[in-house]
């Protein structure tokens, strides 16, 4: 429910409040338990033995996790950022490197120097009978010179409606293997996450993919820190056969309502 008040976010009982592209509002709140997908369970279990693993540091670790965060901040909301505690850096940290598949740091890591995001565009083409949703990488930027600690890692979200304008609902789908001349091809990791999604039974999941709209979104992972500065963000169209988009057209047209003639 749309509401007119001071911006609010939270929960507050059983009422939640948040804020979308249409503006604020207030729902009820709803039980964790719900279908998830395969990532969403691993990445929910992880959070607890990331937990486990803050209780089980040395005295002088927790310290110095406490030290660094007080050098950094969250991400605002509402236009407010506060510091980090250690535990809540240590946390944010370590969630990154397991999602990457890479040990956890038990000792707080520096601040990390990105170097540019490689990748520069993202293009959908259609080959014989199937898509192929491909990623630009400068051929300025040698793929081997980067740090072995670096991972680039690629989000993206179900099929939207083709008219769609923006998303602020992201999954990962993977890390991006080399490129093959300056393109990366990422349609198995697509799919195969598009699969688990279509399971879900929930609208936002089946909207066809074809003449839908696809948002991705890239950015570098260096010892669990994520280079948000440096994102890369795009969307693009899936190709339809403009014959079945001819039939749809006309179908809307011969439902649409219309003033009865005079005689």
């Amino acid at each position: 429910m749309k509401y007119l008040d001071v911006p609010q976010s939270g929960a507050r009982g059983n009422i939640v409040a948040s804020r979308n592209r249409a503006g604020a509002f207030q729902r009820q709140r709803v039980s964790p338990n719900q279908p998830a997908t395969a990532a969403q369970c691993a990445t929910w279990d992880n959070m607890a033995d990331v937990s486990s693993l803050w209780n089980l540091l040395e005295e002088e670790q927790r310290a110095a996790w406490g030290r660094l965060g007080d050098g950094v901040h969250s991400r605002p909301n509402l236009g407010i950022s506060g510091r980090l505690s250690g535990c809540q850096l240590f946390k944010k940290i370590n969630r990154v490197l397991a999602t990457c598949h890479r040990p956890p740091l038990l000792d707080p890591p520096p601040l990390p120097q990105f170097g540019p995001n490689p990748v520069q565009g993202f293009e959908i083409r259609k080959a014989r009978s199937r898509i192929l949703l491909i990623l630009k990488v400068s051929r300025k930027l040698l793929w081997e010179a980067r740090s072995p600690l670096e991972d680039i890692m690629v989000h993206g979200w179900a099929p939207y409606h083709a008219g769609t304008r923006k998303n602020s609902l992201y999954a990962l789908l993977g890390l991006l293997p080399p490129p093959v001349g300056d393109e990366i091809d990422i349609t198995d990791i697509y799919l195969k996450k598009l699969k688990e999604w279509r399971k879900l039974n929930y609208k936002r999941y089946q909207v066809p993919l074809e003449g839908s709209k696809i948002f991705i979104r890239v950015w570098q992972q260096m010892n669990g820190w994520v280079n948000e500065a440096g994102m890369f963000q795009a969307n693009a169209l899936v190709l339809v056969n403009r014959e079945s988009r001819a039939k749809e057209i006309a179908a809307l047209l011969g439902r649409w309502p219309t003033a009865p003639r005079h005689q």
